[in-house]
């Protein structure tokens, strides 16, 4: 065989292996289960995915603008239905997980059974996820004005695009402390980082984390497949493994 011809077809074989490769746009806090359902489904189909983890509304407007992705994970429900009221989607978008929200700190001095007083009486700065970008940022909002302390906890915020920069302030001590979502307090408490208390959920809205199968997938069995995948009893056992209910 000729060099011309083996570099020929190993172009061909790189384009194919390319055009075989599931794309998936997915809000920032899915990143540690969706990692681990994503390598459980390529091994068990020999298929790559491509993940782009972002804010769920700035994903959300790629999408809307043209944006070729397969399947879109939403920590809300509200960019799926207007996805799929813009012809964007092949079917109802469907809950795989409900999300949880944590406050977590490597202070010193933070105590998970008094993390109000810890808030209330501190006077470091506490990052928070972009309330105008993530619903997890939202939600925290929601949350402080349960327990009035949105207002004075104002000053003390520095504002980052989503829980995946939240996260990597507190773990890195830029910040006294943040919220996040319990998927991403697991991966870093895991490694002995840190306190946190999880959220009562009765202070905030359901956080619905939904997913939607887009229009490029119509001829992408792979795409599919994996869209299904992220419902099957495997997947729903990782989706708890990090810290989400179930829907």
């Amino acid at each position: 065989m000729s060099k011309m011809l083996a570099m020929w077809l190993l172009v061909c074989m790189s384009a194919i292996a390319y055009a075989e490769q599931v794309r998936v746009a997915a809000a920032s806090n899915t990143e540690p289960a969706l990692g681990e359902i994503i390598r459980r489904f390529s091994a068990e189909t020999g298929v790559g995915v491509d993940v782009t983890y972002g804010p769920s509304v700035a994903l959300a407007s790629q999408i809307a603008n043209g944006a070729e992705f397969e399947i879109y994970l939403s920590s809300s429900e509200e960019y799926t239905r207007r996805l799929r009221a813009l012809g964007r989607c092949l079917s109802e978008p469907r809950i795989y997980a409900l999300g949880s929200l944590v406050l977590w700190s490597l202070d010193a001095d933070f105590r998970s059974d008094h993390w109000l007083e810890w808030l209330r009486d501190g006077h470091g700065t506490i990052v928070l996820p972009d309330p105008e970008a993530s619903i997890y940022g939202q939600t925290v909002l929601y949350s402080l004005n349960h327990y009035q302390l949105a207002e004075r906890l104002r000053p003390r915020f520095v504002r980052v695009p989503d829980v995946a920069h939240a996260a990597e302030w507190i773990a890195s001590g830029k910040a006294s402390g943040g919220f996040v979502s319990k998927s991403q307090v697991l991966k870093y408490s895991n490694l002995g980082k840190g306190h946190w208390v999880e959220i009562p959920a009765e202070t905030y809205p359901p956080i619905k984390q939904t997913a939607a199968l887009l229009t490029p997938a119509a001829n992408h069995p792979a795409a599919r497949k994996l869209y299904e995948q992220l419902f099957d009893p495997g997947s729903q056992k990782i989706w708890s493994k990090y810290g989400y209910g179930k829907p």
